[in-house]
């Protein structure tokens, strides 16, 4: 391993809670600890995750904000500016970045494009959370006549789905590093209070229609139906242990945290599996629903409510299953091993 060498993590800015963001801090707080220098940069001077545990090293740069403003319509660049205005009225708290030609910048698969072309001499590294994010930046890069295959290095995939669409496109020197919603933070419980929880971000739409019907429809018997929003990781690890179902919401997922959270804990869950959740979600862990019928998962969640308070023994035992196995395929250690085991390949491959 090159000591001198730095791994550069682009990261976005958004403070509020994001799985894909947590690994993003988890991964650069492990490769630390383990003498890989890397670093976390955001597109700004103020940005920063939250009330992360370890002493992150930050930075900002302004060459992907750069980049947005090149390709940016008219209607764009009248809300960067503002954004830009507002921003001047934050304090800055992260120093300005020094890029390096050793420097390898690990860039979430949404930004690939704009890493290529806001780093041009630098090796790349991508970070693949989102095979829809992928798809989407990849074919950005090809639209701009860049070439990933001539900047990447390495293609890292935290899921199956992942990984297939990466195969896809014909992606060489593809690792497989599984990312861990931490499980330890979201224990088995067995005893459950009549409460049905779900989280509205991904799908606020939805959740206001799901909502509003499963209450009008008055089929949940006793049971209260709780929406988790803005409330902190352990506000949301306290809910889940007494929630006795959890609707799952997930969309475009590749590894969708909230449903394996709930499953941890020993929720049954129903709900839409986001496509890459279908690795761990499936009829013998939860209640699957076809993608996007809500008026199907209203019909489930009534049916699992139904059929629990009749029976609940083969419901009690699909849950201690589904904890078991996302215990057992997404522990911290299996993610930490796996990531540094793949940080040996790369560095020995870079020289």
């Amino acid at each position: 391993m090159n000591s001198l060498r730095r791994y550069l993590f682009l990261c976005p800015d958004r403070k509020t809670a994001s799985g894909g963001i947590a690994v993003i801090y988890d991964l650069v707080a492990l490769l630390n600890r383990n003498s890989f220098i890397s670093a976390v940069v955001h597109n700004s001077p103020s940005a920063g995750y939250p009330d992360y545990p370890e002493n992150i090293p930050p930075f900002f740069t302004a060459r992907i904000n750069r980049v947005h403003w090149k390709h940016a319509s008219l209607r764009q660049k009248g809300r960067l500016l503002k954004a830009k205005l507002k921003e001047k009225t934050k304090s800055p708290k992260l120093p300005k970045l020094g890029v390096e030609p050793t420097d390898i910048i690990v860039t979430p698969e949404f930004m690939l494009a704009e890493a290529i072309e806001g780093f041009p001499d630098n090796q790349i590294v991508v970070f693949v959370q989102n095979p829809f994010g992928l798809l989407r930046s990849y074919t950005r890069a090809i639209s701009r006549g860049l070439s990933p295959e001539a900047q990447v290095s390495d293609w890292i995939s935290i899921a199956d789905v992942c990984h297939r669409h990466l195969q896809m496109i014909g992606a060489e020197n593809i690792h497989y590093v599984p990312a861990s919603p931490k499980p330890q933070d979201f224990p088995y419980q067995q005893e459950k209070r009549p409460l049905i929880t779900f989280m509205p971000r991904k799908r606020p739409n939805e959740a206001a229609l799901l909502e509003a019907a499963l209450r009008r429809r008055e089929n949940l018997e006793n049971y209260e139906l709780l929406a988790l929003d803005g409330i902190s990781r352990a506000e949301v690890s306290k809910k889940l242990q007494e929630s006795r179902i959890f609707i799952s919401l997930l969309k475009d997922e590749a590894l969708g945290f909230p449903a394996a959270e709930a499953m941890s804990s020993g929720c049954i869950v129903v709900g839409f599996d986001g496509l890459g959740c279908a690795e761990y979600f499936d009829n013998t862990t939860g209640v699957p629903v076809t993608e996007g019928d809500i008026a199907s998962l209203v019909f489930a969640v009534e049916r699992v409510v139904s059929e629990y308070e009749q029976n609940p023994a083969p419901y009690d035992a699909m849950r201690k299953r589904a904890s078991e196995r996302i215990n057992e395929r997404y522990s911290t250690e299996a993610f930490e091993s796996a990531a540094l085991k793949t940080w040996e390949k790369i560095s020995e491959r870079l020289g």
